[in-house]
């Protein structure tokens, strides 16, 4: 029988990093220290999704993950009643991440459409001023010349009218946020 600890090992690894004992880990998490034992030495590969959670907010990871590491399927991560006990406040703390970054890039994108929404409007301002004085001067403006601004402040146009691309969409984990309406 092939033994994948991935999950014992990174357990053990982010406890260490983070200066507990096994013995410390467990008394936080309301575990036995033996059940901790076996998780890390690989002879528990799917421990209980109550110790997983109480290990990820103890040891500030992802409980997605862990379950993930421990086997368990996209069903049984995602789905069913309880969807609080499978995340941990990483889990929370990176969807808020998502939210933020998105925020930020939205904001970014739209400064930046504004920008050009403003030379395009000083475009046709002098345009608009050509026309005007070419009135006033009793001067003849050709046709192509006004042609030739206005082809120049059509590709200046077209980012404005794209669709924010959707990549740049927050990731929804459905079981964080709860009774989401499509």
């Amino acid at each position: 029988m092939k033994n994948n600890n991935s999950l014992g090992t990174f357990i053990k690894s982010e406890r260490e990093q983070k200066g507990l004992s096994q013995r410390e880990l467990s008394r936080r998490a309301n575990m036995d220290c033996s059940e901790l034992s076996r998780i890390e030495s690989g002879q528990r590969l799917k421990p209980n999704v109550l110790y997983l959670k109480s290990i990820a907010d103890i040891l500030d990871l992802s409980m997605v993950d862990l379950m993930k590491l421990a086997g368990y399927s996209d069903t049984n991560i995602n789905f069913g009643k309880d969807l609080f006990n499978k995340r941990s406040n990483k889990d929370y703390e990176n969807q808020i991440k998502s939210y933020e970054q998105f925020y930020y890039d939205i904001l970014e994108e739209l400064e930046n459409r504004r920008k050009i929404d403003f030379a395009i409007k000083g475009g046709i301002a002098d345009l608009i001023d050509k026309i005007k004085l070419a009135i006033v001067e009793n001067k003849e403006l050709s046709n192509n010349e006004i042609l030739e601004r206005l082809e120049e402040l059509i590709p200046m146009i077209r980012p404005n009218l794209e669709k924010i691309d959707k990549s740049k969409y927050p990731t929804l984990d459905t079981g964080i946020i709860h009774n989401t309406k499509k």
